[in-house]
């Protein structure tokens, strides 16, 4: 199973990380972006991904993150990474990052173990 982290604002239409398994929900007051906790199971990971790329704005940079404790997996419009939890292995996700002008402090791909979430999402919101 992998756990990601969607934000409304990098799609279209804002309304489609809630078509997904959706385990928490948070708003982020300084952004004012919808924050997405999503279930992925392990064979859908693909699919999802492809679908997520596809549907992201493309006059904007956004990336979405999914992790399984293991591996960290970065999407943003027309690129994936595959990563380790340990940010000495994020360089080169980093530098794509910033190359379209994300600004360093949002490229932290937080959480990305499951232990992680307690602290990323309050209690009120989990939705499961």
């Amino acid at each position: 199973m992998w756990h990601g982290i969607l934000v409304d604002s990098a799609f279209e239409d804002p309304t489609f990380p809630s078509t997904l398994k959706v385990f928490a929900k948070r708003t982020s007051k300084s952004m004012g972006w919808v924050l997405y906790g999503v279930e992925i199971q392990d064979y859908e990971l693909p699919d999802v991904i492809n679908k997520i790329q596809s549907l992201m704005k493309s006059d904007k940079p956004y990336y979405s993150h999914f992790y399984n404790d293991l591996i960290v997996v970065v999407a943003f419009k027309d690129k994936t990474f595959e990563v380790e939890p340990n940010s000495s292995t994020w360089i080169p996700v980093i530098d794509y990052g910033k190359q379209l002008n994300i600004p360093e402090e949002q490229l932290d791909f937080w959480p990305n173990r499951f232990q992680d979430e307690i602290h990323y999402f309050t209690k009120e919101d989990f939705l499961i």
